[in-house]
Order: structure tokens, then sequence, then C-alpha cells
């Protein structure tokens, strides 16, 4: 599931334009010391920053949907087999947690 994970987020970034794409991949440098003015790598790590962050929203989102589809499916197949979802059991009686049985 990770390999999907890093694989669907590799691909979100290079469309995007950031992790190398438009030119910028390795064994395509250029020489970028003449082309950036004073602060350009403050404004890339900005970028990057929020462009994390949205990735970040996306993925928080996705894993929403998929808890909510399986909490779906599970009351679907509930409905379907006419199980009653499972109810936590009650503790004994006595507050001592110890065994009737135990002597």
């Amino acid at each position: 599931m990770k390999a999907m994970t890093l694989a669907a987020l590799l691909m979100q970034m290079t469309s995007a334009g950031g992790a190398g794409s438009e030119g910028k991949r390795a064994g395509n440098h250029v020489d970028e010391a003449n082309t950036h003015h004073e602060g350009a790598v403050k404004e890339e790590m900005t970028s990057l920053k929020g462009e994390i962050t949205s990735l970040k929203e996306q993925f928080r989102l996705a894993r929403e949907r998929q808890r909510l589809a399986a909490e779906e499916k599970q009351r679907q197949e509930e409905a379907r087999y006419g199980v009653t979802p499972k109810a936590t059991p009650v503790p004994a009686a006595g507050g001592s947690g110890a065994s009737a049985h135990a002597r």
C-alpha cells in the first residue's frame, strides 16, 4: 500500500510542476546561478511547503473517504446478512475484577 501511495504522490508532484518536472530532472542541469534572483530559494521553499500542505489535505480527505466507505460496506453487509453489530462485553459486577471461582 505504501508503494502505491508513494507512486501516486510522485505522479501528483510531477504533474503539478514539482519533483523534477519542466526539464529539471537529473541530467538536464541548466546553469541556474544567473537566472535566480535573491530570495528565489525562499520562494521555492514556500511553494513546496504549500504543495506539501495541499497534498497532506488531499490524502487526509482520501483516507476519510476510505474510512467512510468501509463503514458503509460494513453496514450494508450487516443489513444483508441480518447481523447486528457486535456489542462490547459488559464487565462483570463485583468491581474487583477477580473471578467468582478463584479461591
